[in-house]
């Protein structure tokens, strides 16, 4: 008898869960579903989702999503969690070589087996590699923002993200053919963590002429830097 248990990826959830999850009322959801713009499948007339698809979805959408929205999942409590308690120099790779998926994954992966972040470095890249394998995480222009679809499953020390830059551009399947320069790659071991660091670096990302500042800073305290004065940014524009 097969005693596995269900991957969370592939856990159903009601509409209740799905609101609490993404942390909006049933009413926004219910508003979503009407004009189609998230992925529901209604089962004996109730709403059912498929957490895996919404995931994808959100990481399809974090770059459009509303402002408030994204606060709405970074903030804990009436707390903003500061991009430096996220990243550090030690996290940030200034040049990172051009390659395949792998061979960039695993130059990302680098500092998290430094410092003793992730336990098994080698499953982690799988698991990379496996959610790059249903669609690519290159997003938007210039960007990325790989991540492993169940991060329940690793230990995980402490919640980071870890910063690379490419100088010359990767080929990294984007989405609408471009190179990719830089890459933000969340890593923890609680999905409510794992949507906070995401809807981050979505504002990250957002913050005008942050991108452009990520690409042509020459040392990591210029990044540093960079991310202080976006952070002001994010907690005081309205």
């Amino acid at each position: 008898m097969d005693n596995s248990q269900p991957s969370l990826a592939d856990e159903i959830m009601t509409l209740a869960e799905i609101a609490k999850y993404l942390k909006v009322s049933e009413k926004t959801i219910t508003r979503m579903l009407q004009s189609g713009s998230i992925p529901g499948t209604k089962v004996a007339s109730q709403w059912r989702f498929v957490r895996a698809a919404i995931d994808d979805w959100l990481n399809s959408r974090m770059q459009q999503l509303p402002r408030k929205a994204l606060l709405n999942v970074i903030k804990t409590s009436d707390h903003i969690i500061p991009l430096k308690e996220l990243i550090s120099t030690k996290r940030i790779i200034l040049s990172i070589d051009a390659g395949t998926k792998a061979s960039v994954l695993k130059q990302l992966i680098a500092p998290l087996i430094d410092s003793g972040t992730i336990a098994d470095p080698d499953q982690y890249l799988q698991h990379l590699m496996a959610r790059e394998d249903v669609v690519s995480t290159a997003i938007a222009p210039d960007i990325a923002i790989p991540h492993v679809r169940e991060p329940e499953k690793f230990h995980v020390s402490e919640p980071c993200i870890v910063l690379g830059v490419c100088k010359e551009g990767t080929e990294f399947d984007s989405l609408d053919g471009r190179k990719t320069y830089v890459f933000a790659m969340p890593c923890t071991n609680a999905e409510s963590n794992h949507l906070q660091l995401m809807a981050k670096i979505s504002m990250l990302f957002r913050t005008p002429g942050t991108i452009k500042g990520i690409k042509s800073a020459e040392t990591k305290e210029d990044i540093m830097q960079l991310l202080a004065e976006t952070d002001a940014v994010i907690q005081t524009r309205p």
